[in-house]
């Protein structure tokens, strides 16, 4: 009897894991704004580590075919609450990275969440990150 016990509360635990209710998150709006050029694409990375930060972003991260300039918006749907940055890169040649001139100085328009000052190199993770919660969230990223 014990053992059915557990194996029936083992069942209903991995149940409710695999139910898209308890994965299921909210969805980011971000408004990208200063988008200079209606040619490219517009990588917009999800990221939930230091260690991942600007180099794998989530899997669910959107590319947006550019067809205009200014100001775009891009969804990053099903969120779970935590913490995360967001890195905004404008692939203007569609090469899939940021491209730097030699003196490694980008070349292509980019942005982080929360607008960081950039006086030099990459921003730090704890300098764009963000909590996200239980319901849909909205943030602003200007390009440089």
């Amino acid at each position: 009897m014990k053992r059915l016990i557990h194996s029936l509360l083992a069942c209903l635990v991995a149940t409710l894991a695999l139910s898209p209710e308890a994965q299921a998150g909210e969805p980011i709006t971000v408004t990208i704004s200063n988008v200079r050029a209606a040619k490219g694409d517009l990588l917009v990375g999800l990221y939930d580590s230091k260690t991942n930060f600007a180099k794998r972003p989530l899997p669910h991260s959107p590319k947006i075919r550019l067809t205009s300039s200014g100001t775009v918006v891009a969804t990053i749907p099903d969120v779970p609450p935590g913490t995360y940055a967001i890195v905004v890169l404008h692939d203007v040649n569609k090469n899939g990275k940021l491209d730097k001139s030699l003196l490694g100085m980008p070349k292509e328009p980019f942005g982080f969440s929360n607008n960081p000052t950039i006086p030099r190199g990459m921003p730090a993770y704890s300098a764009c990150t963000f909590t996200m919660g239980t319901s849909p969230q909205q943030m602003s990223i200007r390009l440089k």
